[in-house]
């Protein structure tokens, strides 16, 4: 595998993570944060992080060593990107920030340097304005980035398949599972498809059908189960597609289309029972920290025992 230089901008959740999973991979990783305080906190985050991959026995004390001398924090900008082959964008989404991030990396950066954004929302290809746009590109990781394998990769309308191809097999070599998205679309994959079944799961406990444990408990009992090593069209051709187009063409007319917001969302908005940052949502968690850590085990030992079905 080609060792990349590889600088993430934004040392958040996200950024930090992201940071994480490229130096375990064996790329030199800059982490540039603005703020000193915020860029300490988040490469203790990240030895916290290492800590708990350890104590579950999927890393090695070495790792640990090795990982960290891969890393190098930085509060300047461009000290940070000036020999990066990849660039990832991982701030807040707001586009005036983003904006003034890019033109800052069109200066600093290598005119071959990749620019990316981990947006999980926003269309960057209307906004953004630099040099070689076919070199930019949104990669999008999910939480925790050193365990998740998916990124959406999306390309926009100048986006050069070349830039696409190289930065698939980086992310491929370096244990990532990506996936293509050829335009951007509101929501891209994963969000399109969450928030589509989250209004029919929503619209069906409004309707006083069921209660949100029970809907969590169906999930997670089938196709929850299934979801590790198979996708829904994948599930199709091992129900028959002659079933399957059955039952949808029975199903889609009563399926829920509509835009509005849901009861029971709105009143644990009202409530300030926002999840698991609140300590209660539709479950009580208590401490956050806390319940971070256990889910983030959880994903990690479902993660491992998938490896054992390849």
């Amino acid at each position: 595998m080609k060792v990349w230089n590889i600088s993430i901008v934004g040392a958040g959740t996200m950024g930090l993570s992201i940071a994480q999973f490229f130096a375990m991979n064996g790329h030199k990783t800059s982490l540039y944060n603005r703020t000193p305080e915020n860029l300490d906190k988040a490469v203790l985050d990240i030895k916290n992080n290492l800590n708990t991959l350890l104590d579950l026995g999927s890393i090695k004390e070495e790792d640990i060593e090795a990982t960290m001398e891969n890393l190098e924090p930085f509060t300047d900008l461009k000290s940070a990107v000036k020999d990066a082959d990849l660039v990832i964008e991982s701030v807040s989404e707001n586009v005036d920030l983003k904006k003034k991030i890019f033109e800052s990396l069109d200066k600093f950066c290598r005119k071959d340097t990749i620019l990316s954004s981990d947006t999980s929302s926003l269309n960057i290809y209307d906004f953004l304005e630099v040099s070689h746009p076919e070199r930019v590109l949104i990669t999008h990781f999910f939480n925790p980035a050193y365990v998740m394998p998916l990124v959406e990769i999306v390309k926009g309308p100048e986006t050069s398949d070349e830039v696409v191809n190289r930065v698939y097999k980086m992310l491929k070599e370096s244990g990532k599972d990506p996936a293509v998205l050829n335009k951007v679309v509101p929501g891209f994959i994963v969000n399109r498809l969450s928030v589509a079944l989250a209004r029919e799961a929503m619209h069906m406990v409004d309707q006083g059908w069921t209660t949100p444990q029970d809907i969590d408990s169906a999930i997670s009992s089938t196709f929850g189960v299934r979801y590790p090593f198979e996708g829904h069209f994948e599930l199709f051709d091992f129900v028959g597609l002659d079933v399957a187009s059955d039952v949808i063409n029975l199903l889609m007319p009563e399926l829920y289309s509509g835009t509005d917001s849901f009861k029971i969302l709105e009143q644990k908005l009202k409530a300030k029972d926002l999840g698991v940052k609140s300590g209660k949502g539709f479950k009580e968690y208590g401490d956050a920290d806390k319940a971070r850590r256990e889910r983030d085990k959880k994903i990690i030992k479902v993660m491992e025992f998938v490896k054992t079905l390849e």
